[in-house]
Formats: C-alpha cells, sequence, structure tokens
C-alpha cells in the first residue's frame, strides 16, 4: 500500500512537472507568434514610410524625412530614423519599438525589442508607357526652363531643339502610321512600352492639326479650380507628359529616319503656339516621380541600376524617376 502511495506520488510531480513544460512552451509560442505579428506590422510600416519618403528625393530631404515620419505614424510607428545615401537618391528608415510579454512572464519576461529598417532608391526608370510620340535629344536640362518639344518649319526653335532636319520636326511613330494615331498618343499617352536603347522611327512633316488637336484634347482634362501650372500642379496632373530622350541614328543627306531612346524626362506642357508650319509645342523641364504602373524594366536592369547608384556612379539621369524597394 505504502508502495502505490509513493507510485501514485511519483506520477503526480511528473505530472505536475509536465504540464509546466507545456505551459511554458506553450508561453513561449504564443509569445514568439506576437513578436512576429508586431515584427511583421513595424516592417510594413517602414516599407510604406520609405517608399513616401523617397518620392521627395533628390532634391528636398527635410520634406523626405517629414514625409517617412508621417506615414510611419499613420501606421502606429512612432520615433523612427531617417537616414540618406546614394547622392539623396536612397532613404533608410529604421525603427524599434518594445512588446510586453503575457504567457512568458512565468519565465520571468516582461518585454522583448524587436527593430526593422527599410530602405527605398530612386532609379531612372528602364522602360516606360504613357509617353506622348514627342522628343527631345539628349542633353543637359535645367529645371524649370522651357524646351521646345516640337518644332516649326519656320522658327521658334533654339539650336540645341533643331528638329527640322529633312522633315522631322521632333514627332516620333509609335502606334504605327497616320495623323489618328499620332494625335490620340498625344492626348492619351502610348499604350504600348518603350525602353531605354530601342530604335525608333520618325514622324516626319510638320502635324499641325493632329496635334493641336491632340495637345488640347489632353489640357481639356485639367477639372482643376484654378488650373494647373508650373508654379502649382497636382502630381497626375494632364500637363504632366513622358517623352524618350533620344540621339539621332541614321541619315540621309539632312533627313533623320531612326533615333534610339537613350532615357525618359518629364515636361510640364505649356500648349502650342502658333498654326500651320509654325505649330511648336513647348514644355517645361520637370524632376518628378513616374505615376504609378508606368515605370517598368526587367529586375537584372532594375538592380543593376540600383548597384551603380550605390556605388556613386552617375546614371543617364534625365530627372524621371521610379520608387524601388531594397533588400536590407
Amino acid at each position: 500500500m505504502e508502495y502505490k502511495k509513493k507510485e501514485q506520488g511519483n506520477v503526480a510531480i511528473i505530472v505536475t512537472l509536465g504540464l509546466t513544460a507545456l505551459i511554458g512552451m506553450g508561453a513561449l509560442v504564443a509569445d514568439v507568434g506576437v513578436l512576429y505579428a508586431r515584427h511583421a506590422h513595424l516592417q510594413n510600416a517602414l516599407d510604406a514610410a520609405a517608399l513616401a519618403g523617397v518620392q521627395e528625393l533628390p532634391q528636398n530631404t527635410d520634406r523626405a524625412k517629414e514625409v517617412a515620419t508621417a506615414y510611419a505614424a499613420e501606421n502606429g510607428v512612432n520615433g523612427i530614423s531617417v537616414e540618406f545615401r546614394s547622392g539623396n537618391a536612397e532613404i533608410v528608415v529604421r525603427a524599434e519599438e518594445s512588446v510586453p510579454a503575457y504567457l512568458a512572464t512565468i519565465w520571468g519576461i516582461k518585454e522583448s525589442t524587436i527593430g526593422a529598417s527599410s530602405r527605398a532608391i530612386m532609379v531612372p526608370p528602364q522602360s516606360l508607357s504613357g509617353a506622348v510620340p514627342l522628343s527631345v535629344e539628349e542633353q543637359d536640362f535645367v529645371y524649370g526652363e522651357e524646351y521646345t518639344l516640337k518644332s516649326g518649319a519656320n522658327g521658334g526653335k533654339k539650336d540645341k531643339d533643331d528638329f527640322t532636319r529633312g522633315g522631322w520636326f521632333g514627332a516620333l511613330e509609335l502606334s504605327g502610321n497616320g495623323a489618328r494615331n499620332y494625335e490620340t498618343d498625344l492626348a492619351n499617352g502610348y499604350q504600348g512600352t518603350l525602353s531605354i536603347g530601342q530604335v525608333l522611327e520618325v514622324k516626319h512633316g510638320n502635324m499641325s492639326g493632329p496635334t493641336s488637336k491632340g495637345i488640347s484634347e489632353r489640357l481639356d482634362r485639367d477639372t482643376r479650380v484654378p488650373r494647373n501650372t508650373f508654379a502649382d500642379f497636382d502630381r497626375d496632373a494632364p500637363e504632366i507628359i513622358y517623352l524618350p530622350i533620344v540621339k539621332v541614328l541614321s541619315h540621309n543627306g539632312n533627313s533623320v529616319h531612326e533615333v534610339e531612346i537613350v532615357g525618359f524626362a518629364a515636361f510640364f506642357l505649356e500648349g502650342v503656339e502658333g498654326n500651320g508650319v509654325d505649330s511648336i509645342v513647348r514644355g517645361r523641364f520637370l524632376r518628378t516621380v513616374v505615376t504609378r504602373g508606368q515605370a517598368g524594366g526587367s529586375l537584372a536592369d532594375l538592380l543593376k541600376s540600383e548597384q551603380e547608384m550605390e556605388d556613386g556612379n552617375t546614371l543617364s539621369d534625365f530627372g524621371l524617376y521610379a520608387p524601388k524597394l531594397l533588400a536590407n
């Protein structure tokens, strides 16, 4: 009888120890789950903050920090640190958070500290959709300066914007032949994708009527009061146009037939001036971010651009950028 009581006592001790171990393991598993969830939330908040802040770079680091901090706070994360790299084209956002323990307090663990960081960089897009069928030859652009995007036959052009070689005034063949395709691409942007290195045929002729109609249709979409101006415009204003920066490839005497895309730029469209052979399109050079979904490029090309910028190398930078999250 005494043996049985002793045996029962041993079983009770073993069961008690086993339950304690199980409860302890359950506590750790539960709290690890909480930590994982909080870390995922922290990482997502920092990713959103980095992508928001980077869109103010490289020009305005103060504004980038302000925007990143605001986005993090909206997602419940405060006290972030912000750092800029790669010639102010890259933002690094970091934060730590103390997470209270729940069941793990039975082991004396009261709280745990988690940390996360996120990096985003502005890279010139390697490919682009929505471009208009106009072009400017490669040069050093100055923010806010006015450039001729399509010249006229009898003037209204600067030497560096002289497109009038053999009847080429700056227009491109994008959606195919025909004035209507050209007009539609001006109004709505080319629905296909253009890429750096791509060779395009130029569109000869002044195209005065289609130019005026296409641009008028585009500008008529500005319903803002007051209307967008270069000094005060919305990011998605219809006056903001993307176009290829090109270099001339083939000549036949003075006649230009093909150009190669070397990059992309954005301009604030000032409209069409003149008519007939003097139909001229001008725009002011912008530094801005590509509208969501319009920038592309292969992963290899983007990674190459990213590495070159991180190494401090100068890319073919024409002021148009696409935000990209980087691996930590």
